[in-house]
């Protein structure tokens, strides 16, 4: 099995910042010309998170929400 590597680097504000990086990895696909694949997406760090939630204006006003209830920043 051929293993291919690729990085890229966002630069985020903190504080429950929302980034789309659907079209960063699947440059990193095709770039590979790949047609069946295992994509393993990872960070460092302890406070961010990558997760597959449809990306739409909904989410982008309602996680911030939740997230500042279930872990508020001020307590």
């Amino acid at each position: 099995m051929t293993v291919y590597t690729e990085h890229f680097l966002i630069n985020t504000h903190g504080f429950t910042d929302i980034i789309d990086i659907t079209e960063k990895v699947k440059s990193a696909v095709y770039k590979h010309n790949i047609k069946e694949a295992n994509v393993v997406v990872a960070l460092p760090g302890s406070t961010a998170s990558i997760t597959t939630i449809e990306y739409e204006p909904g989410l982008i006003k309602d996680l911030p929400a939740i997230l500042d209830e279930i872990a508020p920043m001020n307590k």
